[in-house]
């Protein structure tokens, strides 16, 4: 069960890192824009077909502004792939 304290860090489409987002990622659809912490538009992408792993599993980098105020917030952090 997630809280409103949760920050999810996940890649946008068309995006080279992860981004910070208090958007519950399952309850936005594909294509909807939602805000990063960094105040940057991240487009949800579509959900990887069962039994592939999603693209993004791969992307380590991380927004240095949404990780800077990811830092002094008292967030329960995930990393989310679609």
């Amino acid at each position: 069960m997630f809280h409103d304290e949760d920050l999810f860090w996940i890649v946008g489409l068309g995006t080279d890192r992860r981004h910070a987002t208090t958007i519950r990622p399952g309850a936005v659809y594909a294509g909807q824009w939602v805000p990063a912490l960094c105040s940057a538009q991240l487009k949800i992408p579509q959900p990887t077909p069962s039994g592939r792993e999603p693209g993004s599993t791969s992307v380590r980098t991380l927004c240095e502004d949404c990780l800077q105020q990811a830092q002094n917030g008292d967030y329960t952090e995930v990393s989310w792939d679609f």
